[in-house]
């Protein structure tokens, strides 16, 4: 049996707008506190940057600091935001179903952290470097403080989004869309799914290519192990 909350259509309505006024005002706390620390956090994350940027317009130091401060509350927020996803969809799910939501938005909050990090600490430097290479011969890099936020904003939040990649599959394999086997069998079309994510992603370097590449492959390699032995849970009993 479902335990599921009956309801009309428009109480769901109702209850999908509060969560959403919920994730909104915790967004809106978060990015109004990390802007009160905007300085400190614009100086750590200048500190493995271009040594020199510019503003070309009054409000351009204003606007970089306010696209930190909506970044850096994104991602502190991101825990509520999939607590309260969590908490909508639960009432419509089997017990066994509940369970394996729970795991998944947990497992969503870690990646989606763990992306941010891997995006900051190991894919920036390289990605910096490469870019840094085309400025050749009379091409001179100077570089705007909003463009370069704005760069290092989408740049964390991508890989972030791209590391759900194991939530995802196990969410297909557990809704029957695809199997195991299936995901085995077509291995190879997988990994040149990737590397055209990759290629979109990241800058139009090989290097950094692979460096996305590796990680979504090895966690595609290790979500199918664990939709393998849930899969066998499930038909067995």
């Amino acid at each position: 049996m479902k335990n599921i909350t009956e309801g009309s259509f428009w109480e769901h309505l109702e209850e999908l707008r509060q969560r959403l006024f919920s994730v909104l005002g915790v967004l809106a706390g978060s990015v109004v506190l990390a802007f009160i620390f905007s300085s400190r956090i614009m100086k750590l994350v200048l500190s493995g940057g271009p040594s020199e940027l510019q503003t070309l317009a009054p409000t351009e130091a204003f606007a970089a600091h306010l696209n930190l401060s909506l970044a850096a509350g994104i991602l502190v927020s991101s825990p509520v935001i999939f607590y309260q996803f969590w908490r909508f969809v639960s009432p419509g799910l089997f017990r066994k179903e509940r369970k394996t939501a729970i795991f998944s938005a947990f497992a969503s909050v870690l990646l989606f952290l763990a992306g941010a990090a891997f995006a900051c600490f190991l894919m920036l430097e390289p990605a910096i470097d490469v870019f840094r290479s085309f400025e050749t011969g009379n091409i001179i890099g100077h570089w705007s403080l909003a463009n370069y936020i704005g760069f290092l904003s989408r740049f964390i939040i991508i890989f972030a989004v791209a590391f759900q990649l194991p939530v995802l599959i196990l969410i297909l394999v557990n809704l029957g869309v695809v199997t195991p086997a299936v995901l085995a069998k077509y291995r190879r079309h997988i990994i040149i799914g990737l590397l055209i994510i990759a290629a979109i992603l990241t800058p139009p370097d090989p290097l950094t290519q692979i460096m996305l590449t590796l990680p979504l492959y090895l966690l595609f390699e290790l979500s199918l192990l664990a939709a393998r032995f849930g899969y066998r849970r499930k038909k067995a009993s």
